[in-house]
């Protein structure tokens, strides 16, 4: 992979954005196999846990050839760190690698990782010079508009791009009011008109066509939450009937007790099945079943008596 990889995708890229509890390898998977087209990038990793810690949290990072091309999400504050980290990402095959700038759950801030490093423009210059000296791969960045508002944002993305990062993507909202507000994507604008890197834009973007019109004078466009119990946001339209659902989420399911095995992955897959059925005739009696699933028989059918109870209410309907 070399440095030029984000520059030679087609555009618009569209990527499923990282985020941290969701997209692992068989989510990542299961947007792949929707759209073999997309970019994936994993869960924000601990650069700190790779150094002092690599086999653990390399269990965590692992993918499938699949998924490629997927890029590596690291975090953290040491530059140190970000070196070894940036050396376990090239070793396991990663197409790119991620520095996370962005991210404001409160442990995250307090730590001053993620999107603390908006406050800290030296500091996050000096990691991102760190990765990019030390690796054939692109490196990324992905971050928010700023702290409190995006003044500062195109004087960020310079900085940014001028201590060696490929490309940029931002979060089209601030710190302080982090997913409850409308994108401001006329900042992401002014800045892809001020850099010559790719911008990719993300937040409050719920379909393709959302993207599009949102992102159309940028690179691209992340699609994040909208993807929850609904890998089809990557192919535009979701299947109409949930019978048709049925091969992903059980692909999803299987994938994920492969990667993590019965105990961990019927756990996990509990609240993906949950969005699943959201909004689904009949569903809520089964969330208790889908809620205590043990095996992938349980979850097979719990998902057939779903569909079965939606032919029901279609044919009642009708009459």
């Amino acid at each position: 992979m070399t440095k030029d990889f984000w520059k030679q995708l087609p555009r618009p890229i569209i990527g499923l954005a990282p985020m941290d509890g969701y997209s692992d390898s068989a989510f990542r998977r299961v947007c792949k196999q929707v759209n073999p087209a997309i970019v994936t990038v994993t869960e924000f990793t601990s650069a700190d846990g790779l150094h002092f810690s690599t086999t653990a949290l390399m269990r965590k990072l692992a993918f499938h050839a699949s998924e490629q091309p997927v890029i590596a999400q690291i975090f953290g504050k040491r530059v140190e760190t970000f070196i070894t980290a940036t050396k376990v990402c090239e070793d396991m095959g990663f197409s790119g690698i991620d520095i996370n700038m962005g991210c404001p759950a409160k442990k995250v801030v307090r730590s001053e990782h993620g999107v603390a490093l908006r406050k800290n423009r030296d500091l996050a210059c000096q990691l991102i010079e760190a990765v990019a000296t030390n690796t054939r791969l692109p490196v990324s960045v992905k971050t928010r508009l700023g702290w409190t508002s995006g003044d500062d944002l195109v004087d960020f993305g310079v900085a940014v791009q001028n201590a060696g990062a490929d490309m940029i993507c931002i979060h089209a909202r601030t710190y302080q009011e982090p997913y409850k507000v409308a994108p401001q994507y006329d900042r992401v604008y002014a800045l892809k008109k001020a850099i010559t890197i790719p911008v990719i834009g993300n937040g409050g973007i719920e379909s393709l066509a959302q993207g599009h019109a949102y992102c159309g004078d940028l690179d691209g466009f992340y699609i994040g939450q909208a993807s929850f119990g609904n890998p089809w946001v990557f192919a535009g339209e979701k299947p109409q009937r949930f019978r048709d659902r049925i091969p992903i989420i059980d692909q999803h399911a299987q994938y994920l007790f492969e990667a993590k095995g019965g105990y961990v992955g019927s756990r996990e897959i509990r609240k993906h099945l949950l969005a699943y059925v959201k909004g689904i005739p009949g569903a809520r009696s089964f969330k208790a079943a889908l809620s205590q699933v043990e095996s992938l028989s349980d979850i097979q059918t719990a998902l057939r008596q779903i569909a079965e109870t939606e032919d029901y209410y279609e044919t009642h309907s009708t009459l």
